[in-house]
């Protein structure tokens, strides 16, 4: 019965099924305690309540009459395993599933008592304790361990098993407080994530026993090791996920990194690397995502890399590459989504063969020496026409790996500056963005009409250019725009009224043009009352600015009349959006608490979109209405 639609309580009758031996019931809507007559199914073998807003405690005398079990699957973060330090289950399970319980902040002892455990699950449990010596014994059979979102301290454990290729382990163990040097690879492991600790020290070298074709993941980002990356790694033939991004290490990337064929995903990003990238990387044909950002590489962008078809997330911003951007890019990356080449030293006209890139969502080309102008056939990026969100968010390591326990967490970030300040985006949220960055360049010419046309487009930043001529008068059309900076550049003429259309606008910049005439009104641009956002600009007049427009009108777009009749209106669109929109919102707050960290990114910015929309009403009707 799991994955249906079930609400309300667990009914005790189920009790009365004395000779039941499997009970699955994950993923409805049951809520509230368990009730009290299910402990006392004594047949029970399987019993799976995940996924399910269950509240309560569970103690040692709920599991007293279960001795069959040997699957308990439990989540939510609104129960709480409390047994006493001394009990012994009457159980010997081989699957432990304890997502989001509240099991902390002691290791629990009990589970030295079972010795047949194969996949075992306690993340986010709230555990702040070091794993005692005795797991060892515990672990060496476990195949899947996720121990992931705890504060779990000291080393981190190793879990030797009997190696060859039926025996592949799956470790998760990031987000704790992991510390200390990491002095082996395990062996017999097919996936190891280690992210978010403080191990430190050096990365070392794959055990002298490991079989080298089992390691397929190999995650260390977000610690703090030092020094070179390993030539020994280039061993682990069988590599799809590299990452040891956002960590301190310098040096060189070794060439022999060209040899892990079966590469899928490398991420080197912010650390200390330098040199030139590789031309051996180009080796790497089955290679979807390749982030080398936040390094001090220098030279130019390797002819080899043209050779890399299946690339979908090329990120080189944040480095010292220089010469012009390759035009090869365009012509042979077909696949790419998102191309991050800011804060380099391009120079040159932009390639008008990066118009072939279809399926681009990102493009951030800032803060650079480029010249010319923006090329017209931008309007052939058909990712940003489209104003529906698909799977271009979906985690390029899933599809890389195939993964049979499920998809991989946090594989695919992306940072961009946009709304006037750093926005992280995860695996989750990417597909939100749709983002054109152009700023800090010596862009001239007209801003294109042909890019009004990208209706999807949510964030376009063309500051600190040269651009000329007039803002588009159809810059109404990209209504999903949620921010707009072209700021510093040398526009002329009145702000177009369409712009007053842009209801999801919430970040604007028209500071230092040569702009003239009144400032639009409309519903929303009225509470984007900063004045700086027109500063620079001495032909401006009219509200928010504190120059009066000449003629003694109000700003662009107002009416005298009508004025009850659109009172009325507001009033109506305030409270006919306001219910739906809190039902949606608390759908969203609630569906939230059962998933992990990324999740939550893609919540959190819906729910600013959200709030927005409120805030605008509100103070429309302060300013119209008193």
């Amino acid at each position: 019965m799991g994955f249906n639609k079930f609400v309300g309580k667990i009914p005790s009758a189920i009790g009365q099924l004395r000779e039941l031996t499997e009970l699955d019931l994950r993923w409805n809507g049951f809520n509230g305690t368990i009730p009290s007559s299910l402990w006392r199914l004594s047949e029970l073998k399987s019993l799976d309540l995940s996924g399910n807003p269950l509240s309560g405690e569970l103690r040692d005398i709920h599991f007293a009459q279960l001795a069959q079990l040997k699957e308990l699957r439990l989540s939510s973060p609104l129960l709480a395993l409390n047994v006493s330090s001394s009990w012994v289950p009457p159980f010997q399970l081989h699957t432990i599933g304890m997502d989001s319980i509240k099991i902390g902040p002691k290791f629990p002892l009990w589970l030295q008592t079972q010795q047949r455990v194969k996949y075992l699950v306690m993340s986010n449990a709230s555990i702040s304790d070091t794993i005692p010596d005795w797991f060892e014994r515990v672990c060496h059979g476990i195949k899947y361990l996720d121990f992931s979102g705890n504060h779990m301290m000291g080393k981190p454990p190793v879990c030797k098993g009997n190696s060859g290729h039926e025996f592949r382990k799956i470790f998760f163990l990031e987000s704790n407080k992991f510390e200390g040097p990491l002095q082996l690879l395990p062996t017999d492991i097919a996936e190891l994530y280690l992210k978010n600790n403080s191990l430190q020290g050096i990365i070392p070298h794959p055990d002298i026993n490991m079989t080298l074709d089992i390691l397929r993941v190999l995650d260390l980002s977000d610690n703090h090791f030092i020094g070179s990356i390993p030539d020994s790694l280039c061993s682990l033939q069988m590599l799809v996920v590299l990452d040891l991004s956002n960590n301190q290490l310098s040096g060189r990337i070794p060439s022999c990194i060209g040899k892990l064929k079966t590469l899928g995903a490398l991420n080197l990003a912010n650390n200390s690397l330098y040199g030139h990238i590789p031309i051996s990387l180009g080796h790497l044909i089955d290679l979807q995502s390749l982030h080398l950002n936040r390094n001090n590489f220098t030279g130019m962008v390797p002819f080899s890399l043209r050779y890399l078809k299946k690339l979908e997330h090329l990120d080189l911003g944040n480095n010292g590459l220089e010469g012009i951007i390759p035009s090869w890019i365009g012509d042979e990356l077909s696949r790419l989504r998102i191309l991050v080449l800011e804060s380099n030293n391009f120079h040159g006209d932009i390639a008008v063969s990066l118009c072939k890139l279809s399926s681009l969502q990102v493009l951030d080309l800032e803060d650079n020496n480029l010249t010319g102008h923006i090329p017209r056939c931008f309007n052939n990026f058909t990712a940003m026409i489209s104003a529906e969100l698909d799977s271009i968010g979906i985690n390029v390591w899933v599809s890389v790996l195939n993964i049979s326990y499920g998809v991989v967490d946090d594989g695919e970030d992306l940072s961009v500056f946009i709304k006037g300040g750093m926005l992280n985006y995860t695996s989750r949220n990417v597909a939100y963005v749709r983002f054109m960055g152009l700023s800090g360049n010596k862009l001239s010419g007209e801003i294109p009409v042909e890019l009004m046309s990208l209706v999807g487009l949510r964030d376009l930043d063309l500051s600190r250019n040269h651009l000329s001529g007039r803002i588009p008068e159809n810059i109404g059309n990209l209504s999903q725009l949620e921010s707009l900076d072209l700021s510093k550049n040398d526009l002329s003429g009145p702000i177009p009224q369409s712009l007053s259309n842009l209801d999801s606008l919430g970040w604007l910049n028209l500071s230092f043009n040569k702009l003239t005439g009144p400032i639009p009104s409309g519903r929303h641009l009225q509470t984007l009352d900063d004045p700086t956002i027109y500063m620079g600009n001495s032909g401006l007049c009219g509200e928010p600015l504190d120059k009066s427009c000449p003629d003694g009108k109000s700003n662009a777009g107002e009416s005298d009349g009508g004025h009850e009749d659109g009172k009325e209106s507001y009033f109506y669109w305030f409270y006919a959006g306001l219910g739906p929109g809190f039902a949606v919102g608390l759908i969203g707050f609630f569906s939230v608490l059962c998933f992990k960290k990324s999740w939550r990114y893609a919540y959190f910015g819906f729910l600013e979109n959200l709030l927005n929309k409120v805030w605008v009403e509100i103070a429309l009707l302060k300013r119209k209405f008193g």
